[in-house]
């Protein structure tokens, strides 16, 4: 809690946390509503999306393509750590520099349970709006589990770019350009290789909810596999990450 506390005390402050935040709090549900508005020729989305227990799957669904955008806050909060020297100087007031990169991890799940918790709300409000049962409130909830799954995915990486890279315009945007980079790598690779690409891995937690006829799906991988092999690239990040904090000078 004491370091939860002091992490606090620095997000306060940080203008980036609250407007990206604040962008994803309006953006978010704003699409997800409209979606009732898009039609692909005479397919359109069906009532289903906004009730029980689908409306998850598809509140997690657009929240996802925000993920990247979040994961913004981790970069700039990390690079700002680097450059005006915040963390020596919590080292300099005692703390431990275990306890100062434990610190950080404690940011990247909190604002992933965040977001999560956030999704959920929207998802709940909206099918309650559209007059699902309140009984059926919890089905479909484990795709509220997958997207925390996933965000954390994205800030994990956010995180170990950051560390990587430590200047923050260009950890951004080599950050914001790795998506592109893996999408061009992965339409060179079949079909089956991409699904092991770690964003890949953390954006196929989350399918196309529904596909108009005749749509096929790129992803070959059950739930349980996809969600162990992101899991695994998480850990990977944050294994990466503490060793190269430890080892450089903060």
């Amino acid at each position: 809690m004491k370091l939860i506390g002091i992490e606090w005390m620095k997000l306060r402050r940080l203008n980036t946390l609250k407007i990206i935040l604040a962008v994803y709090a309006v953006v978010v549900p704003t699409i997800y509503l409209l979606l009732s508005k898009v039609s692909l020729g005479p397919w359109t989305f069906p009532d289903t999306i906004y009730q029980f227990p689908g409306n998850y799957h598809m509140i997690v669904f657009v929240a996802g393509w925000f993920n990247l955008l979040v994961g913004v806050i981790i970069i700039v909060f990390t690079t700002n750590e680097l450059k005006y020297k915040t963390q020596r100087q919590n080292v300099i007031d005692g703390l431990s520099k275990r306890d100062v990169i434990l610190s950080k991890f404690f940011v990247v799940f909190l604002l992933t349970a965040v977001v999560s918790l956030y999704a959920f709300l929207v998802g709940v409000v909206i099918g309650l709006m559209h007059g699902s049962p309140i009984g059926e409130m919890f089905s479909g909830i484990k795709y509220i589990g997958l997207y925390f799954v996933s965000t954390l995915g994205y800030f994990t990486f956010a995180y170990f770019f950051a560390n990587l890279v430590r200047l923050p315009a260009l950890a951004i945007v080599l950050y914001l350009a790795s998506t592109v980079v893996e999408s061009i790598i992965g339409a060179i690779a079949a079909r089956e290789y991409y699904q092991f690409f770690p964003l890949r891995s953390f954006a196929d937690l989350i399918p196309i909810p529904i596909m108009p006829a005749g749509a096929e799906s790129d992803i070959i991988w059950g739930q349980g596999a996809r969600t162990l092999l992101a899991l695994a690239y998480i850990s990977i990040f944050v294994f990466i990450s503490y060793k190269v904090i430890k080892k450089r000078d903060i």
